[in-house]
């Protein structure tokens, strides 16, 4: 499947909290399917599919997007949260899968109700933050 934001690249499935996404290596986006997004906000799918498509309980702004849906290549629907640091979703109203820009998975959990912290990176003791370092030759 490809990216909606560089066509030319192939996403790569990846697996967060034992639910596989897809992963745009180029940008750092990541597609989730119908479901996918209720799934890792611990939520039921009706829930977030409510405060996506209808906005309830929280106030949201409808855009067109410029991006295709990389699953049937429907125009997406932007989503603004404008109480939420100005979170943008890119939606798919054929499928219900969502596009999240680097950094913005964490975001759209927390907006779901989900502890605020990111999945999209492990928690990295000290030890491995020093390996790392030294590998990079920074430490």
């Amino acid at each position: 499947m490809r990216s909606p934001v560089y066509p030319d690249v192939e996403m790569v499935s990846i697996m967060i909290e034992g639910v596989p996404i897809d992963h745009c290596p180029r940008s750092g986006g990541h597609w989730l399917d119908g479901g996918e997004l209720a799934l890792l906000a611990k939520r039921p799918a009706e829930e977030v599919d409510a405060i996506l498509r209808e906005g309830t309980p929280v106030e949201r702004l409808i855009h067109e997007s410029s991006r295709l849906c990389p699953r049937d290549h429907t125009p997406l629907q932007q989503i603004e949260f404008p109480n939420y640091a100005h979170l943008k979703i890119d939606y798919c109203p054929t499928c219900g899968g969502v596009w999240l820009d680097a950094r913005e998975l964490s975001q759209a959990l927390t907006l779901l109700g989900r502890p605020a912290h990111s999945p999209e990176l492990p928690a990295l003791n000290g030890g491995v933050l020093r390996l790392i370092q030294r590998l990079l030759g920074r430490g």
